[in-house]
C-alpha cells in the first residue's frame, strides 16, 4: 500500500487555502463594485427609466460636445466631476449645473492608489472635492462614484462621515478602451435593459460619437432617461 506524505502539514495546508479564499474573496469585493461587499451602492434606477453618468469630467474638448448632443435631445444626466479638473474648469462645471443636470463627487485627484489611502487621506480628498464643486455652483452634493469602481471599508466610513451615497452601475459602457465608435454603440444597445445605470466617460471622443444614437435607442425602447439624484430618480425627459 502506497502511503501519500504531505510536502506541508494538513493544518498548514488547511490554513493556507483560508487565506488564499480570503484574500480572493476580498480582492473581488475591492474591485466588484456590484458585489456591494464593503459598500452598498446603487447600481439600477426605476423600472421603465435610463439614467446617463458621465465619469472623469470636465473636459474642455470633450464635455462641450456631450452636453451639446444632451441639450439638443433634451436630456438630463449625471457627471460625476475629478475635483481637479473641475477647479480648472468652473465655467464648465457650472454649464453642467445651468443646463439641469445633476452633479457628483468622483474624488479630488483621481488617482489609481486612492484605494490604498489611510482614512484621513481618503477623507480629506473627497470633501476636497465636494468642496470645490460647491464652491462652484452653490449645490450641495450628495452623489459619489468610486475612482476605478474600487470600494473599501475606508470608502464606506468616509461616505457616511460626508453624508454622500454611492453610485454604481449596471451597464459598463467600456468606452475608454473600445475604439470601434459601431462596436460601441452595439455593445450599449446590446446591454441595454430597463432600469439601466449607464456608465460612459466626458473626455473621450467616441463617447460623444455614439451618444446620440444611443439615445434614440432609448427612446425606441420607450425608456425615459433621466438623472440620478440622491435617494431616487427624477422622472424627467
Amino acid at each position: 500500500m502506497t502511503i501519500l506524505v504531505l510536502p506541508f502539514p494538513a493544518p498548514v495546508l488547511l490554513g493556507t487555502a483560508v487565506v488564499i479564499g480570503w484574500l480572493l474573496i476580498t480582492a473581488y469585493g475591492v474591485y466588484a463594485i456590484r458585489s456591494d461587499w464593503f459598500l452598498i451602492s446603487r447600481h439600477v434606477t426605476a423600472p421603465g427609466t435610463v439614467a446617463l453618468t458621465f465619469d472623469d469630467g470636465p473636459d474642455p474638448e470633450t464635455t462641450p460636445l456631450v452636453l451639446a448632443i444632451l441639450r439638443e435631445k433634451q436630456v438630463k444626466a449625471t457627471f460625476f466631476l475629478i475635483g481637479e479638473k473641475a477647479a480648472s474648469h468652473p465655467d464648465l462645471v457650472r454649464q453642467i449645473v445651468r443646463e439641469g443636470h445633476s452633479i457628483g463627487n468622483h474624488s479630488f485627484g483621481h488617482w489609481i492608489g486612492m484605494g490604498g489611502y489611510r482614512f484621513p487621506k481618503l477623507k480629506r480628498d473627497l470633501e476636497r472635492c465636494s468642496s470645490v464643486l460647491e464652491e462652484i455652483t452653490a449645490v450641495k452634493v450628495r452623489l459619489f462614484r468610486p475612482p476605478f469602481g474600487v470600494t473599501t471599508p475606508r470608502y464606506a466610513r468616509a461616505l457616511k462621515q460626508l453624508n454622500l451615497e454611492s453610485i454604481g452601475w449596471s451597464l459598463r459602457s467600456y468606452d475608454t478602451v473600445i475604439r470601434d465608435p459601431e462596436q460601441l454603440s452595439g455593445r450599449l444597445r446590446k446591454q441595454l435593459v430597463s432600469g439601466s445605470i449607464v456608465l460612459l466617460h466626458d473626455n473621450r471622443p467616441i463617447t460623444a460619437r455614439v451618444l446620440a444614437d444611443f439615445i434614440d435607442c432609448c427612446r425606441e425602447r420607450k425608456l425615459k432617461l433621466v438623472p440620478v439624484i440622491p435617494g431616487n430618480v427624477s422622472d424627467e425627459a
